[in-house]
């Protein structure tokens, strides 16, 4: 069986869809499968980086597309990056033999419905894997107007892609919630989220280990670090967290972390320089071989989630958090995801955006942990994702799904499970 993978990033790039794509690309090769993706050449955050336009990677054959490189500077700049590479995706696309599957995840926004032109014109099975929802994203942030020509437009090309699709993959029960108002079958759609991108069982069920080169690397041994790893994405605010910063300046014991890109790493470059504060430390994104160590320098970590876009996005960051061990404080919307998690696996912390007063009570809290209590923590985050969030759990659940024809979906029921 022939499948064709369809995303604007692929190995090696290093964003979040990017290594979800690869790893059930990897898997599904592994599984007899002729896999093909098709991918683009630049970066996805330094768009000046072009990588090879074609290469064989682990069984899987990898196609690389060029397009424009002007980055995430505005909304423009990122359209014009889109309709650039889509076009040259076009032109590869009717160079391809035949295929049997196509899945198409949302990156750029109209990939979905060039995947699935496709699939009709190879009688191909039609698979949209909704890592994001948009335009709804855009609306929701304000880069487009709800009623304008070009939200109704990109509106109806998302639900008639949706309507049509063989399935259709969603992260969790409130992104589905949203792909059936959008026209999707609810017997079409499939639960499976994401998984960590690093699989930490290195020191079993017991504390992560306290020595770590990566913190002494960044000159932080014998400091409290709050970290915030990820993309720093225009739907994730981190104003709580830098006003949290602020007010702490004085305290020479803790430090805010933040590692990855994004249109927000210049925000925080910015509050940073404007109130002086020597509390907040940047580092740019590490590479995925080295997640071990720079997500297990943290003493606890930020999962951060816009009030606007519950079942718009996924913050997949999260399982990869509790796969560290590690506590951490949620800094969102009350209807989510992560709050499914929380209200089921309480080995976290919650707080709205603009809380700051509650922000810094949870610090108090996550400092006063005894080892005994992080001991619980740890071995209960890595157990839970273990049970129902492993990669290979989840990879054997896509292909059963999609490729083998089965109807469950895998996302526990959390929100309906209370843990005593």
């Amino acid at each position: 069986m022939r499948i064709l993978l369809l995303n604007q990033t692929f190995y090696p790039d290093r964003s979040a869809t990017s290594q979800n794509l690869t790893d059930l690309a990897v898997y599904l090769s592994s599984r007899g499968y002729e896999v093909t993706a098709v991918t683009g050449r630049r970066d996805y955050e330094d768009r000046a980086k072009i990588y090879r336009a074609r290469e064989k990677y682990k069984g899987v054959t990898i196609h690389r597309v060029g397009s424009t490189g002007f980055g995430k500077r505005s909304f423009a700049h990122r359209f014009i990056d889109g309709v650039t590479f889509e076009i040259a995706l076009l032109w590869k696309l009717l160079t391809l033999p035949k295929q049997d599957v196509v899945i198409s995840l949302t990156s750029p926004p109209l990939i979905g419905l060039v995947g699935h032109f496709f699939s009709m014109l190879w009688n191909a099975r039609s698979v949209q894997w909704l890592m994001d929802i948009n335009p709804d994203i855009a609306i929701a942030v304000g880069y487009l107007k709800r009623n304008s020509l070009v939200s109704r437009i990109l509106t109806s090309l998302l639900r008639f892609t949706l309507r049509r699709a063989d399935d259709v993959v969603v992260l969790d029960r409130w992104m589905k919630s949203r792909a059936e108002q959008h026209g999707a079958k609810p017997e079409n759609i499939h639960v499976i989220p994401p998984w960590p991108a690093h699989n930490f069982t290195l020191w079993g069920e017991g504390l992560p280990p306290k020595e770590n080169s990566f913190r002494t690397e960044s000159g932080l041994d014998g400091k409290f670090v709050l970290l915030y790893s990820g993309n720093h994405s225009i739907v994730h605010p981190l104003d709580t967290i830098l006003h949290a910063a602020l007010f702490m300046r004085d305290d020479p014991g803790v430090v805010f972390a933040f590692i990855g890109g994004g249109l927000r790493v210049e925000e925080v470059s910015a509050f940073k320089e404007r109130h002086e504060l020597g509390n907040i430390v940047q580092l740019p994104h590490q590479p995925r071989e080295r997640l071990h160590e720079t997500l297990t320098f943290a003493d606890i970590h930020w999962v951060v989630m816009g009030n606007k876009v519950t079942g718009l996005v996924h913050t997949s960051k999260v399982y990869g958090v509790l796969a560290t061990g590690r506590p951490y404080i949620f800094v969102g919307p009350r209807d989510s995801h992560v709050s499914d998690l929380l209200s089921s696996y309480p080995y976290g912390f919650q707080v709205e955006h603009s809380d700051v007063d509650g922000v810094l009570e949870t610090i108090r809290k996550a400092r006063s942990l005894n080892e005994e209590q992080q001991k619980k923590i740890a071995a209960g985050n890595l157990g839970f994702i273990k049970e129902n969030y492993s990669k290979d759990k989840s990879l054997a659940s896509f292909e059963k799904a999609i490729l083998q024809q089965g109807s469950e979906s895998l996302e526990p029921e959390l929100h309906k499970t209370k843990v005593g």
